[in-house]
């Protein structure tokens, strides 16, 4: 009974639930610094299933939920198809962090965007 009660504590603790992550970041405008959210000079625009990057976009995205600490999240996303200037064309893997109301692109190769704000509300 100990063991049953103790369960069901910690599955509705806010304090253990804070630790998973959400099923995918929020949608929004990101760009480097509050100037250029003024000026609308967005670097990345997440949507439901797409991300467009200045020179480069993915589409048909698809979240894995990887790790959650304080306010700091990482999801694994895999991209059915990708295009643009940069990188090659075709099936794209890489995570995305989110802290606070920022969010970095960790790309496969081990390369990483600088952190976005998050632009508006």
């Amino acid at each position: 009974m100990r063991a049953v009660l103790l369960v069901g504590l910690l599955g509705t603790n806010p304090a253990f639930a804070a630790n998973e992550p959400a099923s995918r970041p929020s949608n929004g405008r990101f760009a480097l610094h509050a100037e250029a959210c003024k000026a609308n000079d967005i670097f990345l625009t997440l949507k439901d299933d797409r991300i467009d990057l200045p020179v480069f976009s993915c589409t048909r995205l698809a979240f894995k939920p990887v790790s959650a600490r304080g306010d700091t999240a990482v999801w694994d996303v895999a991209a059915k198809h990708c295009e643009g200037e940069e990188g090659k064309p075709g099936p794209q893997r890489f995570k995305l962090e989110a802290k606070g109301t920022s969010l970095r692109i960790l790309w496969s190769d081990g390369a990483k965007s600088a952190p976005l704000m998050r632009c508006g509300k």
